[in-house]
């Protein structure tokens, strides 16, 4: 099914783009309660701060409680992030819906908000016409913010129809500072359209003077455009006349400008529209009222309302009810007359069956639990009354808000939901679902207190909501352990029934179980839940079932062995991805606090291959596992695996878990990822801050290498006040007094390396190290006579730098190109996959005289071929590296020219302008290797200096070139917040 192929795709996707095209799509298809899963499991696994923005701005919401819904309601509760908030706003802008309209406010009240939010709510107003944040922004609204932000500004000021002093000042000053040949600031025209929409007479005077001095000629044909419309007005003297030609030349207009209302006198206006009410009274008066009350025109409004023709009582008289449409469709938020009729519930389905909006608009807790309200519920038990009742108690503005009131109301909503369940009963299962469904939606991101959530969930379990408890495990109240244990009791028991009665296929099997596994950790951690141990054991029986009866699928499917699902452990043997086992394992690892000893082996030993069979996403749960567990084994392996991974979100959230270990490897690994240019600064001050301090003596000495590669002046001085705390841990022995200090200072072999290395600031600690050992025996030996002493290690040190380099600077890339299938189907169409002679020759031969590459002494067509054979041959979890620098040339020389007959050009970009620069690269590794392994095993005396000092200078221009490719395939990161599910609470 694309569905779950979606989900495939941002689970194992390493990519953040393409996991990006996989969320959108997801939120897209969430119609199906498989599509509301996924939506709630993106939510639990999700990374990153970007993605759940994503996630926000690629929903459909509707104007009802549903799983879309929740999410923003959630959101827009909870988040703190600007880039999140911002998408939710936008995306409920795009819908036009104002069903969330108080949980902005309630945003509004308790968050500065940022230019993008700022933003976003324009559009918000644009889109929406909510008179409601009129002013929250007026009040955002200044000189000083970006200019999209003042474009967008004064379109909602226009579609709101306010009129302000302050900013048409604000308007004029823009005119004023533009005086320019071009068009350069979007903010330009929408300030020009503004002054033409608020002008009086004396500001329309200025707005001309301004003009007179303008070059620019599409902004004067914009301004004579207006003037031309304003002049019409002023031929007809600005009186009655020129003010019914105003309003009936919108008539006509889909989205009228309104150019000239501010230079009307509202008295005319007033006249006008009383004279035009009566003519247009048996032509179209609907036209009239949706131009009036597009107008935002108060005192207007009031008249079109208590109009006895076409007004609100006319309407509620059954008389004009199709003008209903038009007063739902501009909803005028100022007309008292309006507001009562809808707050009315006689007038319940003249008003509510035409927008679900006002509802949430118009009717508060208070309303719709008075007695008036309350009696029309018991008579038609409808639905979506309450749904906006348990709505209009969760829009309070706190969780702590627990007043007596609030706790009647609470309980009068839960009387109700007693009495419409015992009214369900008696219909069909199908319209009970549906209302579970609807009822949780409306819960979850509400305000509602941990005692209501517990009184519906005995009403109404969740067990026919698949997304629910995924989705209350990550946004529901603090609720009491006993319920918490049940309704995890009650999901697996769920579980078993399904897949020992249901009709599910695979995809669907894995999906129900691991999405439950998923909440139940997601809710153990945010709650801080002790699960109990009878829990655990069934969780255990019903995984050991669950994936007996996959195993049996798998058996009767005879998977080929080219199957994207067969892996291989680190002994070659096959090994088949069992995602249900490994969430068992990851649960088990990461709740049960009475695992034997043997039990946490058998586990280690399955995490340590999910960490490579697993799905992208899935292993940052894995390395919370393994971080647990605290071995050398399990440190290991997410050093290896985790620590050095193409993504940096991935990498990241691995630095964050790891701050938990107190394992000794793990702590100089952390310490050395500071001088890594691909982490942000916020998590290197946050190794910092909180790196354990198990071995002070370690770290001590790891911050003070630090201190000496002039970082950033803000982590700089993290470092200084770290070492002054760890300096306090650790006692120094007392040196000797006639003992002295002969040690070469590593400032000025520092200085040597940034001389000969542009970029020298991005090596790594290994890579700096290698590069100080080396420099440091070469000075020493300058003293050194012409004695029998092997000055090899200088170039073996050289050249170990040169490798660390290429593999800080290469490697993830090469992995992942390795790892995603690419390459090796292009080489299976050359013969490398069946091991066809005649193809593999003639490509080889084609590699070994491309310009430059043939002058290669000892250019290795057996070592080419042996490294791409393996490549070919690589499946998913089976092990692979590139060993030395000559490696990883050969496959650069592969997959990174510009140019080949074969199709396997530009799989990398590096950067070079032409292939003969990539080539020269590629040469002078090789060249580098040979001597080096030469040196190494014949040795060098004291008459090879030349030769030494040859083989130097090509390591730092190797070495100087990596660095400069590395900065352009750097992938841009922001700073991270890390606010996901998987955080602590």
């Amino acid at each position: 099914m694309p569905i779950f192929q979606d989900l495939k795709q941002f689970v194992r996707s390493e990519n953040a783009h393409d996991r990006y095209i996989a969320i959108e799509k997801l939120a897209k298809n969430s119609q199906s309660w498989q599509g509301n899963l996924l939506t709630w499991q993106i939510m639990a696994l999700i990374p990153t701060i970007v993605e759940k923005a994503k996630l926000a701005q690629s929903l459909n919401i509707p104007n009802m409680p549903s799983s879309e819904w929740a999410i923003v309601s959630h959101i827009l509760l909870k988040e703190t992030d600007e880039n999140v908030i911002s998408s939710c706003i936008a995306t409920l802008a795009h819908s036009k819906s104002n069903s969330l309209i108080y949980r902005i406010l309630n945003l509004i009240e308790r968050t500065k908000l940022s230019n993008k939010a700022i933003y976003s709510l324009f559009t918000f107003a644009e889109e929406t016409g909510n008179e409601l944040l009129a002013e929250k922004l007026l009040q955002s609204f200044s000189e000083d913010l970006p200019d999209n932000i003042l474009a967008k500004g004064f379109n909602a000021f226009i579609r709101l129809g306010i009129i302000n002093q302050k900013y048409k000042e604000v308007a004029l000053s823009i005119l004023k500072q533009n005086n320019s040949d071009d068009l350069i600031k979007s903010s330009l025209p929408a300030a020009l359209l503004y002054l033409g929409f608020a002008s009086n007479k004396d500001d329309w005077k200025n707005v001309k003077n301004i003009i007179l001095q303008f070059n620019n000629p599409e902004t004067i044909r914009f301004f004579e455009i207006l003037n031309s419309q304003i002049a019409i007005f002023e031929d007809k003297n600005f009186g009655i006349k020129a003010c019914e030609h105003f309003i009936e030349k919108a008539l006509h207009e889909n989205n009228p400008s309104f150019i000239g209302y501010g230079i009307l006198s509202q008295k005319n206006i007033e006249i006008a529209l009383e004279s035009l009410i009566k003519d247009y009274y048996n032509k179209k008066p609907e036209e009239l009222t949706k131009t009036i009350l597009k107008l935002k025109n108060k005192k207007c409004i009031e008249i079109l309302a208590n109009n006895s023709l076409i007004g609100i009582e006319s309407i509620e008289n059954g008389k004009n009810e199709f003008l209903a449409r038009e007063w739902v469709h501009c909803i005028p938020y100022q007309s008292q007359k309006f507001i009562q009729s809808v707050q009315n519930p006689k007038n319940y389905k003249l008003w509510h069956s035409l927008s679900k909006d006002l509802a949430y608009i118009f009717l508060n807790a208070d309303i719709l639990l008075s007695n008036s309200w309350q009696e029309m519920f018991e008579k038609s038990y409808d639905c979506n009354l309450l749904l906006n009742q348990i709505v209009a108690i969760g829009n309070k503005s706190s969780p702590e808000n627990t007043s007596k009131l609030l706790i009647r109301q609470e309980n009068k909503v839960i009387e109700n939901l007693k009495k419409y369940v015992k009214f369900l009963t008696q219909k069909s299962s199908n319209e009970y679902e549906y209302f579970v469904e609807k009822v949780y939606a409306a819960i979850i991101g509400g305000n509602t207190s941990a005692s209501f959530l517990r009184d519906v969930y005995k009403i109404m379990p969740f067990s026919g909501t698949s997304w629910a408890f995924t989705a209350i495990a990550l946004t529901a109240p603090r609720l009491d352990i006993y319920t918490l244990s049940v309704a995890i009791h009650r999901e697996l028991e769920i579980i078993k029934q399904t897949l020992l009665h249901g009709n599910m296929q695979k995809e669907e099997y894995i999906l129900e179980v691991t999405s439950r596994f998923q909440s139940i950790l997601v809710g153990a951690d945010r709650f801080k839940l002790q699960v109990n141990q009878p829990t655990l054991v069934t969780l255990k029986e019903i995984s050991s079932l669950i994936q007996n009866i996959l195993d049996k699928t798998e058996e009767k499917n005879h998977l080929d062995e080219d199957s994207d699902s067969e892996v291989a452990d680190w002994n070659g043997n096959s090994v088949i991805d069992r995602p249900i086992l490994l969430w068992e394992a990851i649960l088990q690892v990461c709740l049960n606090t009475q695992l034997s000893r043997e039990e946490k082996d058998y586990y280690e030993l399955f995490l340590r291959e999910g960490l490579r069979i697993a799905p992208h996403v899935e292993k940052r749960w894995i390395v919370r596992a393994l971080v647990k567990l605290d071995t050398d084994d399990a440190i290991k392996a997410i050093l290896y695996q985790a620590l050095q991974h193409i993504d940096n979100d991935f990498v990241e959230h691995t630095i964050v878990e790891l701050l938990r270990s107190k394992h000794t490897r793990a702590q100089q690994a952390l310490i050395r990822t500071i001088s890594k240019q691909n982490i942000s600064s916020a998590i290197k001050i946050k190794i910092i801050k909180e790196i354990s301090l198990e071995n002070p003596e370690e770290i001590l000495q790891e911050l003070k290498t630090l201190q000496l590669l002039r970082l950033p002046e803000e982590i700089d001085k993290e470092i200084q006040e770290a070492i002054a705390r760890v300096s306090s841990k650790v006692i120094n022995p007392q040196k000797p007094k006639n003992e002295k200090d002969t040690k070469i200072s590593s400032q000025d072999i520092d200085l040597i390396i940034k001389s000969l290395i542009p970029y020298s600031s991005d090596l790594s600690i290994d890579s700096k190290s290698a590069l100080r050992t080396a420099e440091m025996i070469l000075i020493q030996s300058i003293d050194w006579g012409n004695e029998a002493v092997d000055l090899s290690p200088i170039v073996n040190m050289h050249c170990k730098a040169v490798e660390l380099t290429m593999r800080d600077t290469f490697e993830a890339y090469t992995d992942a190109l390795v790892r995603k299938g690419e390459l090796s189907k292009k080489l299976d169409s050359i013969g490398y996959a069946k091991g066809t002679i005649d193809k593999m020759n003639s490509f080889e031969d084609y590699i070994a005289n491309l310009p430059i590459i043939r002058s290669i002494p000892y250019f290795s067509k057996f070592k080419l071929r042996k490294m791409l054979r393996a490549i070919c041959l690589y499946r998913p979890g089976k092990r692979f590296t590139l060993d030395g620098p000559k490696a990883f040339a050969l496959l650069l020389l592969v997959a990174a020219r510009k140019e080949c007959q074969f199709n396997l050009n530009k799989m990398m970009n590096l950067g070079f302008e032409s292939d003969i620069d990539l080539f020269e690269f590629i040469k002078l590794v090789h060249s580098l290797q040979d001597s080096r392994n030469r040196a190494v095993h014949e040795g060098l005396t004291w008459e090879a200096r030349d030769e030494i000092e040859s083989m130097r200078k090509q390591a730092y221009k190797i070495i100087s070139t990596c660095l400069i490719i590395g900065r352009s395939l750097e992938t841009f990161s922001h700073q991270k917040i890390y606010d996901s599910p998987m955080e602590t609470f």
